[in-house]
């Protein structure tokens, strides 16, 4: 043990819970395809990663955490210091979604905020529990919810998609939907493209609407 900490250096050793417990543990989740290795190299290679892992062996308050947590996920997944985790989820999506010819897999993201806020929380409580500086820490202010007395892991505070997208209603109808039996019709809504056969350009229901008239003119 002597000789791996010799090749560590005392800085590593220092934070190599905190290095753990990031990238998962038996309490944390693990980061996927960001492997142990990768976090130790960061560490050799990133001043600013270094002063992120200082904020897990230290006391410190539920916004530090959080800030300081979602500063090394960036840093993990490859971003610059400043950079938030939801502008690059959306700047990844949209760039395997210009390239991917298959179903984008949510895993191969990086997680949003609310999701690393969370994260964050339990790698904290995970880091104290080792150094037995847990006393007084409760964990569902670390992280955890305790549903029908079982602990787990609390995910995200936010809804997965905007209320609106998932209160979004669409029909399926193979007429023109003209009828009430229309989902959208009979709930005073236009169809949209999110529709399965008219994709909101090809019926009655339709915002563009084209006379036939004209189109016959054409």
């Amino acid at each position: 043990m002597k000789k791996v900490k010799e090749q560590l250096s005392d800085d590593v050793c220092h934070d190599l819970l905190f290095l753990h417990a990031i990238l998962g543990c038996d309490t944390t989740s693990r980061v996927h395809g960001i492997g142990k290795a990768a976090a130790l190299k960061k560490y050799a290679n990133s001043l600013h990663f270094r002063e992120q892992a200082k904020v897990f062996n230290s006391p410190s308050t539920v916004d530090d955490i959080v800030v300081a947590g979602e500063n090394a996920l960036v840093s993990l997944y490859g971003g610059k210091p400043g950079e938030k985790l939801d502008g690059m989820r959306y700047q990844r999506y949209c760039e395997k979604l210009a390239t991917n010819s298959s179903q984008i897999q949510p895993q191969n993201l990086p997680p949003t905020s609310a999701a690393a806020r969370h994260h964050s929380l339990r790698v904290y409580l995970q880091v104290k529990q080792w150094k037995g500086e847990n006393e007084g820490m409760s964990l569902e202010d670390y992280g955890w919810k305790v549903t029908e007395g079982q602990v787990l892991p609390r995910m995200s505070d936010l809804p997965a998609s905007p209320e609106s997208l998932l209160q979004m209603i669409r029909c399926n109808c193979s007429s023109d939907c003209a009828s009430a039996r229309c989902t959208c019709r009979k709930h005073g809504l236009e169809c949209s493209p999110a529709c399965g056969q008219c994709r909101g350009t090809a019926c009655t229901n339709s915002p563009i609407q084209f006379d036939e008239d004209d189109s016959q003119d054409e």
